[in-house]
């Protein structure tokens, strides 16, 4: 087997923030991790929520790979286990139960894992961390709501522009609608925007998403263009029924049905690519130089990404959208 795999920060000078973590258990398993981004600014043991996260779901999971009485790989033991590993961080810094009411103070990570058992391969998709088989076969947990909240960020960007605002009064206003929302006036959106004009731009911004996804109930665009990242997008997070429900694991319910599981014949598996959201595009071939090549393009074409590829994220001099991390792996 060819193994690849590589991990860079959003921030590529500060290799310590990578939120992103790898695992290669050669003849166990092999997985990405993407912490979810802190929205408090907490520190824990000196290290963000989102590296913290990502941390303790690779060492969850490496452990379960490695424990005997795993080798069933039952997908609701693994996502269990590294729930309780969450917990477990709770309780050590004494926020359990503040987690389990407020929703933006707890810890979480996506999972893309290949697992090897006997005779096949199984694999666990958690959240928007993808899977791409003998370099074809794609799949992603692709999430309508980041676009959904992407929307307010990318017309804040446009009318700033307009209004004659610096790259960096795009930036910081586009940030501030998408996490903050829009449904009140917040310090950064100043002076480019009073309160008419922000009303104006949700207006804008319900309407483009209704027409778009018309699947989704107008009160849940609302909900989450009101209350943006910070108080809007909790209420989507690992829940079922809803059409913007999103898993990820933060040490409490995963539902599983939001838990994409895989398997496949040993067989008729001859690669396997894991990657974290932060490749915007997939690679043309399976290799780590593909993949980054695809990201290349990306920054090209829309280093800001409210454009080919809109998120809540862009990039700026000295700062990619997100961190990124890709694993490849030759089972032929």
């Amino acid at each position: 087997m060819r193994i690849e795999a590589f991990s860079e920060a959003r921030t590529p000078g500060d290799p310590e923030s990578n939120e992103d973590q790898l695992l290669i258990l050669p003849g166990r398993g092999y997985a990405v991790i993407d912490g979810v981004t802190d929205r408090t600014g907490d520190r824990y043991d000196g290290l963000l929520a989102g590296r913290l996260a990502s941390l303790t779901v690779q060492q969850a999971t490496a452990a379960f790979l490695l424990d005997p009485a795993e080798r069933d790989l039952d997908p609701a033991r693994l996502v269990d286990r590294i729930a309780e590993a969450i917990r477990d961080a709770y309780r050590r810094h004494g926020i359990l139960d503040v987690a389990r009411q407020e929703p933006t103070r707890r810890f979480g990570a996506t999972l893309a894992l290949a697992a090897e058992g006997e005779g096949f391969w199984r694999f666990v998709l958690v959240g928007d961390s993808g899977l791409r088989l003998n370099g074809s076969e794609l799949w992603i947990n692709e999430t309508v709501l980041d676009r959904i909240t992407a929307s307010l960020r990318a017309e804040a960007y446009r009318r700033v522009a307009s209004a004659g605002g610096t790259p960096d009064d795009q930036a910081r206003v586009g940030r501030a609608c998408a996490f903050h929302g829009a449904a009140r006036l917040h310090p950064d959106m100043q002076p480019w925007f009073d309160e008419e004009e922000l009303a104006d731009l949700l207006a804008a911004c319900l309407n483009a998403c209704r027409s778009q996804f018309p699947d989704v109930p107008d009160d849940h665009i609302e909900r989450l263009l009101h209350g943006g990242i910070l108080t809007g997008q909790g209420w989507f997070q690992n829940t079922t029924g809803r059409p913007l429900s999103y898993a990820v694991i933060d040490g409490f319910e995963t539902p599983m049905d939001l838990v994409r599981v895989i398997d496949r014949e040993r067989s008729t598996v001859r690669g396997i690519e894991l990657f974290t959201d932060g490749y915007f595009e997939s690679a043309a071939a399976p290799s780590v130089a593909a993949w980054e090549e695809a990201f290349r393009e990306v920054e090209r074409v829309d280093p800001e990404k409210i454009a080919r590829y809109p998120s809540v994220k862009g990039s700026s001099p000295g700062r990619y959208a997100d961190d990124r991390t890709v694993i490849v792996l030759d089972t032929s």
